[in-house]
């Protein structure tokens, strides 16, 4: 091989490391969450306790499948109200002037994200408040969230010795945090958020530098509640992310609900740079408290050759409902005139 080859084999290896790592930890920023109109904390730290309600939630989409080491994310999700009793009941203070204990939610989550060679683990502790006026609920939201990146050298071919790889701390934790706010009246929603404030850099080769920073990134979702009859309703609703660099991404859903028992729903994403998106199916069902469902999504590019889809589902269980904190829910109406507890 010729200097020159060598040479180009060299660059051509340290940019797909780093495009691999930097893309890695954006990746899991921006997960694709198909089914998130049912916890919307995964995108909005102000969703965190929103409804008024405690639940926990898991979410588990692998990507691409029939690739070997596709990608594969699973999300775990606990968030709470502050009840009147307080979150270990202890009663709260009373309202103090423009703060009120029981406006609080606060909210954890933990999430590992697997991409070849490439794990990012990592937890984000969460707290809200909610103001609430006769036609909505203002919230705001705040999370702080730190992720180790992990490289696995056991699962990278090289040719040569690589002096990024050799040289970098393949193991390493990157802080950064989340901001966003969210509105929530009785026919719709909306909030915005905005996801790695600081622009964390990430280490490569024992240094820094603003070629491997994590981009802000910012996103915009809102919905709105058609009644059709007192059985069914119809929800569009709308995903707009973009990043300081102006590349935006799109991602419309409709769901049709009965009773809030049975839902199901259909989904477009636009691409980037010029490759097409995809389109994804999803439906699911309640029991009581215990939410369960399942979404496919189908690329529209090349890959669709050879891939089977992806795959994600999705499990909530809700807890501690009262009708006080449903004041912005409207499925709450049609449980009370069904007579069902549960939500």
């Amino acid at each position: 091989m010729t200097p020159m080859k060598q040479i180009f084999r060299r660059a051509a290896g340290i940019t797909v490391i780093t495009v691999c790592a930097c893309g890695g930890l954006k990746g899991q920023q921006t997960q694709p969450y198909t089914q998130y109109l049912f916890n919307r904390y995964l995108l909005n730290p102000a969703a965190c306790g929103s409804d008024g309600f405690s639940s926990i939630g898991l979410v588990i989409k692998d990507q691409w499948t029939g690739f070997s080491a596709a990608p594969s994310t699973q999300t775990f999700t606990a968030q709470a109200r502050v009840p009147r009793e307080g979150l270990f009941g202890t009663r709260t203070r009373r309202s103090t002037g423009f703060f009120s204990p029981e406006n609080v939610g606060v909210g954890i989550s933990l999430f590992n994200d697997m991409r070849g060679p490439i794990r990012t683990t990592g937890a984000q502790l969460t707290y809200a408040y909610h103001l609430e006026d006769r036609t909505g609920q203002l919230s705001f939201g705040l999370s702080v969230n730190m992720f180790q990146l992990f490289l696995d050298r056991d699962k990278m071919i090289t040719e040569f010795e690589d002096f990024y790889l050799n040289n970098s701390d393949l193991n390493t934790f990157v802080p950064d945090a989340i901001f966003g706010l969210h509105y929530t009246t009785h026919t719709y929603y909306v909030g915005i958020s905005a996801a790695n404030v600081f622009q964390s850099f990430l280490m490569l080769g024992g240094r820094n530098s603003s070629s491997y920073r994590i981009e802000r990134q910012y996103n915009l979702l809102g919905g709105y509640i058609f009644d059709l009859n007192p059985e069914w309703s119809l929800v569009p609703s709308l995903q707009v992310k973009t990043t300081d660099r102006r590349a935006m991404q799109l991602d419309v859903n409709l769901n049709l609900y009965y009773f809030d028992q049975f839902w199901g729903g259909l989904a477009y994403r636009t691409g980037g740079g010029g490759v097409p998106g995809g389109v994804s199916a999803m439906f699911g069902a309640r029991y009581k408290q215990y939410y369960f469902g399942y979404a496919f999504d189908y690329s529209m590019s090349s890959i669709r050759k050879y891939s089977y889809g992806s795959h994600e589902l999705m499990a909530v269980i809700t807890f501690r409902q009262t009708e006080r904190f449903f004041r912005y829910n409207r499925r709450y109406e049609y449980q009370t005139t069904r007579g069902s507890s549960g939500r």
